[in-house]
């Protein structure tokens, strides 16, 4: 089970990363990562927009999950976690970058439209 918590640690600091780049601006258009839609495909300053309200809300969510990881990863490791209660955290961590990733999207696409002007 330590191997999923493990995957989870390290798919949470990603999350995080591309979100900070996202904020930062320094997150080019590209179809690897990101908010890939048509509108935010469309042109870079739609992208840039998307990115800068999104963000905030995908590193919410990988900061929440990697620290719940964190927390739950030396305990699976050393094998004392019942296998419910390990697969109840990876259920909820799971749960918590798909929200964030929807509320990256919708939030992000929605702001950037309406200070656009779109």
């Amino acid at each position: 089970m330590w191997v999923g918590f493990l995957v989870m640690t390290l798919g949470a600091a990603v999350i995080t990363a591309v979100g900070w780049y996202a904020w930062l601006g320094k997150l080019p258009r590209q179809h690897l990562a990101g908010i890939r839609t048509p509108y935010t495909m469309a042109n870079d300053e739609q992208w840039y927009a998307t990115h800068k309200y999104g963000a905030p809300y995908l590193i919410f969510g990988g900061v929440a999950t990697l620290a719940m990881s964190l927390a739950v990863l030396p305990f699976a490791i050393a094998g004392v976690l019942p296998d419910a209660f390990a697969a109840a955290v990876l259920l909820a961590s799971a749960f918590v970058i798909l929200i964030a990733a929807l509320c990256s999207w919708f939030f992000g696409v929605k702001t950037a439209k309406s200070h656009l002007g779109q």
